[in-house]
């Protein structure tokens, strides 16, 4: 089945508009990133609390001290970190949807990274060098399955709470490569 010399013609043309519409969209996506994270740092530097921190129960406000964007090797942000003195929360950016049964999140994130700095504060405790209220701890908000939150009290160290981050972007980027 052979095509005309003006449809092939106007296939070639609509195809260059497509190119052209897919480049603009990504330029603007582009463009609405970085104001998002021009607006975040404006808020951070107000000490605006971020909007993770709304959901926090009464009387438990947390005053962050830091933002960090977790981003893959593409330079795609996948989540934000908002880290208080003892606590991190590690919340997915709105436009990724990670299911907390896509590996490695609960074989090697929770079960090897953060279960295995528990096991380490446990014998800690045995040894009574930490308090019991010492030892790391984390909880994991989902719904439908989708990765809301992930907040980690007790990390404690600024070298923990780097490996926690590290291995968290790590992770979800090996989620998100899963998934398409």
């Amino acid at each position: 089945m052979g095509y005309s010399e003006e449809e092939v013609k106007r296939v070639a043309e609509l195809r260059e508009w497509l190119v052209k519409q897919i480049a603009d969209r990504e330029d603007e996506v582009a463009k609405l990133k970085t104001t998002l994270a021009i607006i975040d740092n404006v808020l951070k530097q107000v000490s605006f609390m971020p909007a993770v921190a709304l959901s926090q129960p009464a009387g438990k406000e947390m005053e962050y001290s830091e933002v960090r964007q977790l981003k893959t090797k593409d330079n795609v942000v996948v989540a934000n970190a908002y880290t208080a003195p003892n606590s991190v929360t590690i919340v997915p950016v709105s436009e990724i949807r990670l299911n907390v049964d896509t590996p490695p999140f609960q074989s090697f994130f929770l079960n090897r990274i953060l279960e295995g700095m528990k096991s380490k504060d446990n014998e800690r405790v045995n040894q009574g060098e930490l308090k019991t209220n010492e030892i790391i701890d984390y909880k994991v908000e989902d719904e439908n399955g989708m990765i809301k939150k992930i907040v980690v009290n007790n990390y404690r160290e600024k070298e923990r709470l780097n490996e926690i981050i590290n291995t968290a972007t790590w992770v979800f980027t090996r989620m998100l490569e899963k998934t398409r």
